[in-house]
């Protein structure tokens, strides 16, 4: 009689002669229909099966029941089962089935019962815990414990922990076991943290956690400096008169595992000129300072010093020079003659219901053609532009004529605040900081909007003449160098009231 394994309920002899094609009567049968084992039953137990001559049958059983061992001899099946050291009973079912599909399935229930005293399943590790040192570090030792028959248990590196950490075993069994656990050096200068994980194959055993943690890498100690002129730290800086005028120059600090300080000193007389702040932390580390004005006509010069409390780092010291005030503000030491001027801007502020002045002030630009002033109320282009600001006779907002009164203006001291002008003087020129409003009477020159050449207008005189709207300007400026600069302008005012 032939025989065949079930791996699934469907037959393939549709071409084959049963003894049912015959006319005969066939069946299947099968004595018990259900087995039962006590949790360490090693004795086997059998299955009669009894099938008509010339009928093949198979078995089955789930892949889940690998606790179930079957061996077929004749017309038994002989079942064998595996300790249940469980305390929860188990069951299965062994699936006889002829190559006849008229012919039921027959089902034999295998059921194991629990153990009385379970297995008791645990999973430790000791130290939870390993530290090291950022580099050169040797291996450590975490010792895994797994109790309970047939426990296995893997491990797993948190991906953060990847690329540098190493684990001697990544998998065992039953027992103690020794995780030898080493690390690469540590490159960066923050302290790095991962888990390692042990996980048990039994679901009622918590998975256990190894924390590694790696110190920063100590950098040696280290310090240098940098400019934002982009100056090499031992050429410093360099200012003309003015020093940072208005604005704040600035040293970078690289400082590594170092305390620092900054002081000032002078190699000139004059001291108290250099004003430092310095600022020290984590992510900032840098020195701003201030240059004031020279009002002297020598030269002078100072050091900024960077120094720490460790030996062999520093000092550093940046040298700050500083150009003595020149005895004129004009860059041009000539004659020079005004050109043609066709464009201007003139605006007067004349007395009102909040103002009452013994005067009124004319703020008086003048440009050549090549010259325009942008939206921004910035001029652009190449060319000449002359700035004059003076005092006249008082005027009032009201007046039906608002004009410069004709005669002659003289040169004098820049208006300074607070200090009340004379009517028919000019403001002479002072230093300034922002060209497109100068102080007082400048005469400047502008190439692809850029100020390049000016001069400072400190005497001479202006006359005004004026027929209807129409006004004739006569120049005759000296500038703070001693130069003529003469020419004139003939037209109507571009007129501001303000």
């Amino acid at each position: 009689m032939k025989r065949f394994f079930i791996i699934i309920s469907v037959f393939l002899f549709s071409m084959a002669c049963t003894p049912e094609d015959d006319g005969m009567d066939v069946s299947l049968d099968v004595s018990p229909l259900s087995l039962v084992f006590s949790a360490d039953d090693a004795n086997p137990q059998e299955i009669s099966v009894n099938a008509s001559e010339g009928l093949e049958w198979g078995y089955s059983v789930s892949p889940t029941a690998d606790w179930i061992t079957i061996v077929e001899e004749a017309d038994k099946l002989i079942v064998s089962v595996a300790e249940n050291i469980t305390e929860e009973p188990r069951v299965a079912t062994v699936v006889v089935a002829a190559d006849n599909e008229n012919i039921p399935e027959k089902n034999v229930i295998v059921t194991q019962k629990g153990a009385d005293t379970p297995e008791v399943y645990s999973l430790t590790v000791e130290p939870a815990l390993l530290s090291f040192a950022s580099e050169h570090v040797e291996a450590q030792v975490a010792t895994v414990t797994a109790v309970g028959k047939g426990i296995t248990w893997s491990v797993a590196v948190e991906e953060s922990g990847q690329k540098w950490i190493t684990v001697s075993a990544m998998e065992g069994i039953e027992g103690e076991t020794a995780l030898t656990v080493t690390v690469a050096d540590n490159p960066d200068t923050k302290e790095r943290k991962a888990d390692i994980v042990i996980t048990s194959d039994k679901e009622s055993v918590s998975p256990q956690t190894v924390r590694v943690v790696q110190e920063a890498k100590v950098l040696p100690p280290s310090m240098s400096v940098t400019l934002d002129n982009g100056a090499e730290p031992d050429k410093g800086y360099a200012y003309d008169y003015k020093g940072t005028d208005g604005t704040q120059s600035k040293i970078t600090v690289q400082a590594v595992n170092v305390e620092w300080s900054a002081t000032v000193s002078y190699d000139s007389e004059t001291t108290d000129w250099i004003t430092i702040n310095q600022y020290k932390g984590e992510e900032v580390n840098m020195i701003t300072f201030t240059v004031a004005k020279n009002l002297s006509p020598e030269s002078r010069t100072g050091k900024i010093i960077v120094t720490t409390e460790t030996e062999g780092i520093g000092p550093l010291e940046i040298p700050v020079t500083q150009d003595g005030m020149p005895e004129f503000l004009s860059t041009l030491i000539e004659d020079v003659e005004l050109g043609t001027f066709v464009n201007n801007k003139v605006i007067v502020s004349p007395n009102n219901d909040y103002r009452d002045y013994p005067y009124t002030y004319w703020d008086m630009r003048f440009w050549t053609e090549d010259i325009s002033l942008n939206k921004f109320d910035r001029y652009v282009g190449s060319g000449e532009k002359l700035c004059i600001y003076l005092a006249s006779t008082p005027l009032q907002a009201d007046s039906d004529e608002m004009y410069l009164p004709d005669g002659v203006y003289d040169v004098g001291a820049y208006f300074e605040y607070g200090v009340e002008p004379e009517p028919w003087v000019i403001s002479g020129g002072a230093d300034y900081s922002n060209p497109t409003y100068p102080n007082g009477c400048w005469y400047q020159i502008l190439l692809d909007d850029e100020y390049t050449d000016r001069v400072c207008l400190t005497g001479g005189t202006m006359t005004v003449s004026r027929s209807g709207d129409v006004y004739t300007l006569t120049f005759d400026f000296i500038s703070d160098a001693g130069y003529k600069v003469t020419g004139s302008f003939e037209g109507t005012f571009d007129l501001y009231v303000q």
